[in-house]
């Protein structure tokens, strides 16, 4: 068929990756004021054995801020969109207040959790949940205003009450767009933890790394520190992108 997919080639992979090395060596021989903006991949690899111990404490330091942040934020985020998709019908303003609260960036709230909770691993964390719980929040309305379903209109035709009806068919059918939001939120909440590590001055963690060796002029672990944090993103959508597939079997 001319429409299909060509199938994944495992050379097309290797020269990808290949070209993606050789444009990080070539990045890697910028100097700017006798100094290169990163390491060579050989350089970074050097790193890595120097340090492996401290990075994975500092990798586990991270995950786990935006792990917490991130449970927190789906609960506040399902609340919160429950409610908007029930009162929102009534008061259509309140889709405009949320979106309001999506537009603000989550680092701009650090100060007002700083203030609330002081220097502490409290005021992180409540960063954290807040750059996730509105996007949480979202998926949840945008699930709730799809159209019903071949299979809700079978269960109405069958007798079923609407309790019923919901509850056979509304939370399975929207757990593929829960799981995009999810992932969504994920992602922030990685990027929301390592940004408050670097802001507050957290003892362990990416964002504390990437400060010291800033100020080290430590190139090499700098490299290593940015590449670590992109590694952590992409496993956790990994592992989201198979329980997205998963829950995808559930809309057909």
């Amino acid at each position: 068929m001319s429409g299909a997919r060509p199938a994944p080639s495992r050379a097309a992979a290797l020269l990808t990756l290949a070209g993606a090395i050789g444009a990080w060596w070539a990045v890697a021989m910028i100097h700017v004021a006798g100094r290169p903006l990163v390491a060579t991949p050989a350089a970074t690899l050097g790193a890595l054995s120097r340090t492996a111990p401290t990075l994975a404490r500092d990798l586990g330091a991270t995950a786990a801020r935006a792990g917490v942040g991130l449970a927190a934020g789906v609960a506040a985020g399902l609340v919160i969109g429950a409610l908007a998709a029930v009162l929102a019908r009534r008061a259509p303003v309140l889709e405009g207040m949320l979106d309001f609260a999506r537009s603000v960036p989550p680092v701009l709230i650090l100060p007002v959790c700083l203030l609330a909770f002081g220097y502490s691993e409290l005021a992180r964390l409540a960063t954290v949940a807040f750059g996730c719980a509105w996007t949480i929040s979202l998926a949840v309305m945008t699930a709730a205003s799809v159209p019903w379903s071949a299979r809700r209109e079978m269960l109405d035709v069958a007798g079923a009450t609407p309790r019923q009806a919901l509850a056979w068919t509304q939370p399975w059918e929207s757990l593929g767009v829960l799981v995009v939001g999810l992932r969504a939120s994920a992602s922030t909440a990685v990027i929301v933890a390592v940004v408050t590590e670097m802001l507050v001055g957290a003892e362990h963690g990416l964002g504390a790394r990437v400060i010291a060796a800033q100020i080290g002029g430590d190139a090499e672990g700098l490299t290593l520190d940015v590449i670590a944090a992109g590694a952590l993103g992409y496993l956790v959508n990994l592992g989201l992108r198979g329980l997205e597939r998963w829950a995808r079997r559930f809309e057909t």
